[in-house]
C-alpha cells in the first residue's frame, strides 16, 4: 500500500553545522573595541599589546619602562595605574550564579585572576580584569579595597574581588583613580 500524502524528510540532508567561533579573532575584536572605548573615554591612546597579553618571558629582556607598558592585554598610556586583562565571551564557561553556588565552574575566573595578579606583581601596577559578554555591558573585576575605598554599593563579591559595571566605575571615579599623579616639579 502506497501512502502518497506521507512525506518523510531526510533530516541528515539539511543538517547545517553550527559555525565554530574563532576564539583568537573574537579576542582580538574584543581587545580592539576596549582600546577604542578607553581611548575615547580618557583621551589618550590605548592599544593591543603585541602578541596580546605579552607575558613575562616575552618581555623579560626589555627596559623597565617597556616591560610595564607591554605586560597585560592592553598597552596603556604612561602613568596609568592598572594592568588590564581583557576577556570576551566565556558564557559557556562561567555563569555568575556559580559564584553563589561555589561551583568549580569558576575555575576559569580563577585562571584570569591568577594571570592578572602575576602581571600586576611583575609590572607594579594594580590588577583589573575587563570582561565583555555577548550583547552585555562590560564588567570590571577589581580588588576589594579599591571598591570599598570608593564607596561603590552595587557589586558582586568573589573572594577578594568585586565585579561591577565598568561604565559605572568609569563614571564614578576621577582621573586619580586611574592615573598616577604627575610631578609638577622637574
Amino acid at each position: 500500500m502506497e501512502n502518497d500524502d506521507l512525506e518523510i524528510e531526510d533530516l541528515l540532508k539539511n543538517n547545517v553545522k553550527k559555525k565554530k567561533v574563532n576564539g583568537k579573532a573574537k579576542g582580538n575584536r574584543v581587545e580592539l573595541n576596549l582600546c577604542k572605548f578607553l581611548t575615547k573615554h580618557f583621551g589618550e591612546e590605548f592599544s593591543r599589546a603585541p602578541g596580546s597579553g605579552a607575558r613575562t618571558s616575552q618581555v623579560a629582556l626589555l627596559p623597565e619602562h617597556a616591560k610595564k607598558t607591554l605586560i597585560g592585554d592592553i598597552c596603556v598610556p604612561e602613568g596609568f595605574k592598572w594592568v588590564i586583562e581583557c576577556k570576551g565571551g566565556y558564557e559557556d564557561d562561567m555563569h555568575l550564579e556559580n559564584i553563589l553556588n561555589g561551583d568549580e565552574g569558576m575555575s576559569r575566573l580563577d585562571e584570569f585572576i591568577q594571570q592578572v595578579m602575576k602581571d600586576a606583581d611583575y609590572c607594579g601596577r594594580k590588577p583589573i580584569i575587563l570582561w565583555k559578554r555577548n550583547r552585555k555591558p562590560w564588567i570590571a573585576m577589581i580588588k576589594s579595597e579599591e571598591v570599598l575605598l570608593h564607596g561603590f554599593k552595587n557589586y558582586i563579591v568573589y573572594g577578594d574581588w568585586r565585579l561591577l559595571n565598568f561604565e559605572q566605575l568609569l563614571n564614578s571615579t576621577d582621573r586619580e583613580f586611574w592615573y598616577e599623579k604627575k610631578n609638577s616639579g622637574n
